[in-house]
């Protein structure tokens, strides 16, 4: 069924490496998160699977991540606020504002900073779960030899897709983007778009007024409300999702999301197989 995962129910967790120092400040919560001994910032509360990651990072100005580090998977950042520059094997800076996205490949040394004077909050995903205590951390100073670089999609570079069913028609009128595509049974609204088999992430959005149909899909989707205010009836009557709310939506079952506030309604949403 359908789950509802509020953004207030997530506690911050402070546990990655030197993050109570000051300099390297942060915080992150998980949405969806690996079982027992993974990646979980969030165990109890999250969703757990064996899939993917999604979760949020939290980087005040004039904090940064220390050093530089690797996974053992995919990690690709999308900027929901703030300005973010990464670093990664090149030296070579990275700079994302908001809605662009960083695409880290597995074996990808990067560590960001926030470059701006607003707080950063990023969402994050890993293309599989990830053991804890398995990311390794690196100097400023270390060299690295024949690593992938970071890729980066811009917003500006993703033109808007009309082309799902009734997108067009009033009532249900949205467009959608991609920044991640290639998944199988995952639409892909975007030609500039990262190609990635394992996960897909877009959004789509929806004016006030507009809903977003309930669709059985062959992959599972998590819907993060990135801006706006949605409601949703997942089988409990009308639910309002505010903020950074999350609706996992399992591979099958479908779920409807209308636009019930005054602004557009962001829906930021990863496609994954089936957990």
């Amino acid at each position: 069924m359908p789950r509802i995962v509020r953004f207030r129910d997530l506690e911050p967790s402070w546990g990655t490496k030197q993050a109570r120092e000051a300099g390297y400040m942060r915080w992150l919560v998980t949405w969806l998160g690996g079982p027992a001994g993974h990646i979980n910032t969030n165990p109890g509360t999250a969703i757990e699977n064996t899939q993917c990651a999604v979760g949020m990072m939290y980087l005040p100005v004039g904090q940064r991540q220390a050093g530089r580090h690797i996974h053992g998977v995919t990690e690709i950042y999308v900027v929901l606020q703030g300005e973010l520059e990464g670093f990664d094997a090149s030296g070579h800076p990275h700079r994302a504002g908001p809605m662009d996205c960083t695409y880290i490949p597995e074996g990808c040394p990067h560590g960001v900073r926030n470059s701006g004077m607003e707080d950063v909050i990023l969402i994050w995903a890993h293309d599989g779960v990830e053991r804890n205590g398995t990311a390794v951390y690196y100097g400023d100073d270390h060299l690295f030899n024949d690593a992938p670089p970071i890729e980066l999609v811009k917003f500006a570079d993703l033109q808007p897709d009309w082309s799902e069913p009734s997108a067009r028609t009033p009532g249900t009128m949205r467009w959608s983007v991609n920044w991640v595509g290639g998944l199988a049974g995952s639409r892909n609204h975007s030609p500039a778009a990262v190609r990635n088999s394992r996960i897909a992430i877009g959004m789509t959005v929806l004016e006030p007024g507009h809903t977003h149909p309930a669709e059985a899909m062959p992959v599972s989707r998590l819907y993060l409300v990135a801006g706006g205010e949605a409601i949703t009836d997942i089988g409990e009557g009308t639910t309002r999702l505010g903020r950074l709310d999350g609706l996992h939506v399992p591979q099958g079952d479908k779920a409807a999301i209308r636009n019930n506030g005054p602004e557009p309604l962001r829906l930021l949403w990863v496609d994954a197989p089936c957990a």
